[in-house]
C-alpha cells in the first residue's frame, strides 16, 4: 500500500462517508505581504533620507540581507543608528540628540505612539533647538 492510498483511506474514514472520495484541495496563491520590520525600516530610512547603501552595509555586518531576519533589538539598534546619524550635524552635543531620542521616540513608542510620528517630532525638536542656538 502506498502513502497516497493510506492518506485517501484516512480522509474517507474521517469524512464518515466511504462512498465519496474527498476532493483534492485547491491551492490558492496569496500574495505575501512585505514583512512589517522591512517596511518599518524602509519608512524610517525614507523619512530620514538615509542612504540605502549604508543600510545594506549595516545588514551585511549582521550577516543578513533584510531587516526581518534580525532580532527586534537589532532592528531597534539599526533605527537608532540611522536617527543619530541624521542628527549628527544638527546638534552641538551628540548626547543631547540621543537623550531626546530616548525621551521623544523610544518612550513615546513604548507608550503606544506611532513611531514615524515620534521620529518626526524628534527631528523637529532637534531642528528647532539648532535654529534657536544660532
Amino acid at each position: 500500500m502506498d502513502w497516497a492510498t493510506i492518506i485517501r483511506d484516512i480522509q474517507i474514514l474521517l469524512a464518515g462517508n466511504s462512498s465519496t472520495t474527498p476532493s483534492t484541495p485547491k491551492l490558492s496563491v496569496v500574495p505575501q505581504p512585505v514583512p512589517t520590520q522591512d517596511l518599518r525600516v524602509k519608512n524610517i530610512r525614507t523619512l530620514l533620507d538615509y542612504p540605502l547603501d549604508l543600510v545594506k552595509e549595516w545588514l551585511q555586518f549582521q550577516d543578513v540581507d533584510r531587516p526581518s531576519l534580525l532580532d527586534i533589538s537589532q532592528i531597534n539598534e539599526l533605527i537608532k543608528t540611522m536617527c543619530l546619524a541624521w542628527a549628527a550635524g544638527k546638534c552641538d552635543h551628540p548626547n543631547h540628540a540621543e537623550s531626546l531620542y530616548q525621551n521623544l521616540v523610544v518612550n513615546a513608542v513604548a507608550s503606544g505612539a506611532d513611531e514615524l510620528t515620534a521620529i518626526s517630532a524628534w527631528m523637529q525638536q532637534l531642528q528647532t533647538a539648532k535654529a534657536g542656538a544660532v
